[in-house]
């Protein structure tokens, strides 16, 4: 089966690279072949550079330049525009399945596939609307805004299949859709991580790690590692980890980010954490051996409506290497986190924080192997590139029983 990817990135963004391309190696040993087919307004070092990552896990690549300007309206030309080079991929590729991610490559794809059979997966990649209403400031009333969440519709209505990372996504979309749309075409998906690579941390390198960074053995390590911005909660952090500081003087906070510059001001707020707090930039490779000799991973996120949708990936990152954590309620799944791994916050208070440094202190330490073990087993069964291929194959196996059975004409509701 050969499936075209149609996704829509910015230059800066890597997920093409580091979530969907392991994914679709594996895939491919399934007999499933991805070709992807990327809008981007990258130049063309970015592109050359996608397209040699995409040769090397034996995905064919094609890129398609966005129009920028005017502002909007160049992004939805782009869309009309691309139903064509759509068009092209199929008859290039031999396609026998689409694939949009996200909103605007769902635009494309809708247009070329009027009047057409050609199965259709949609990504809904969470909730992309609602986040622009949330942490960009678009307002829900604008034309464009109501124009894309229309699109939105018609792909879930459309879809054979539609892939979120959440329950609480599905119960949305679905809802949206309205009468008529079946709710079993709905398929939750993993985001991934090779469990050989994010691993435990051997004893010898735990400690050469903990020695780079001026920590004996037995010092609590607590770290994040990812983006920052508002909604990722460092003033929450750092007050969680000055309480912990209380309790143990010589604890240390590790921070794994590719944006420094972001965490001086927050943590200038904090005269107290000064020299109990480093801040690293490092390769991608090089995170699984900073997250495997830690002892507590952080995952707070500010809860609102858009980030039910999502899956965080450093979850699993955590997880797979033995880290319990603390994470917030209200975020993608989340909430069904073992107690066994995990310790989830509602408000983010005082109290609960308290709450959360004397649980890290009185419980996981004492028993940090326990943990590591019983963290490193659900983040195998839930999060590792087998769990997450499993749940790939399962969705694109549905299509594949839908167009061998030629289940017949759609409901009014499901062509849109």
């Amino acid at each position: 089966m050969n499936v075209l990817f149609v996704t829509w990135d910015g230059p800066q963004v890597s997920y093409l690279e580091s979530l969907f391309l392991p994914i679709f190696r594996r895939l491919s040993e399934e007999g499933i072949r991805f070709y992807v087919l990327q809008f981007t307004w990258g130049d063309l070092e970015v592109s050359m550079a996608r397209q040699i990552a995409c040769e090397q896990a034996g995905v064919t690549y094609r890129s398609v330049f966005i129009w920028r300007r005017p502002l909007a309206v160049g992004a939805l030309l782009s869309a009309v525009k691309g139903s064509l080079d759509i068009r092209k991929a199929i008859k290039d590729f031999g396609i026998d399945v689409l694939m949009p991610r996200s909103t605007l490559p769902a635009l494309a794809t809708l247009l070329n596939l009027r009047g057409s059979s050609l199965p259709m997966v949609f990504d809904a990649d969470g909730l992309p609307l609602d986040e622009r209403v949330d942490f960009a400031g678009q307002s829900p009333t604008s034309l464009i805004h109501r124009l894309l969440r229309d699109v939105e519709v018609q792909a879930v209505r459309r879809a054979d299949v539609v892939l979120t990372r959440s329950s609480k996504a599905v119960e949305i979309l679905h809802s949206r859709a309205g009468a008529g749309t079946l709710v079993d075409k709905f398929y939750v998906v993993t985001n991934g991580r090779d469990a050989e690579h994010f691993k435990l941390a051997d004893a010898a390198k735990s400690t050469q790690v903990r020695r780079n960074l001026g920590l004996s053995v037995d010092a609590p390590l607590i770290v994040y590692a990812g983006s920052m911005g508002p909604q990722y909660c460092m003033d929450e952090m750092l007050r969680l980890f000055a309480k912990i500081l209380e309790r143990r003087l010589d604890a240390h906070f590790l921070v794994l980010t590719g944006s420094p510059e972001a965490v001086r001001p927050v943590l200038d707020k904090y005269p107290q954490l000064q020299g109990c707090v480093t801040t690293l930039t490092v390769s991608a490779q090089a995170v699984p051996q900073y997250l495997g000799c830690a002892d507590l991973g952080l995952a707070l996120r500010q809860p609102s409506f858009s980030m039910q949708a999502v899956a965080p990936i450093k979850l699993g990152e955590y997880l797979l290497c033995g880290l319990p954590v603390v994470a917030t309620v209200g975020v993608g799944d989340t909430d069904s986190i073992s107690v066994d791994a995990g310790f989830l916050l509602v408000r983010m208070d005082s109290v609960e924080l308290k709450a959360a440094a004397d649980w890290f202190i009185d419980y996981v330490m004492p028993r940090r192997e326990a943990f590591r073990n019983i963290s490193r087993n659900i983040g195998i069964s839930r999060f590792s590139m087998a769990a997450c291929t499993l749940s790939y194959m399962n969705a694109i196996t549905h299509v594949a029983a839908l167009s061998r059975t030629n289940s017949g004409p759609k409901t009014p509701s499901e062509r849109g």
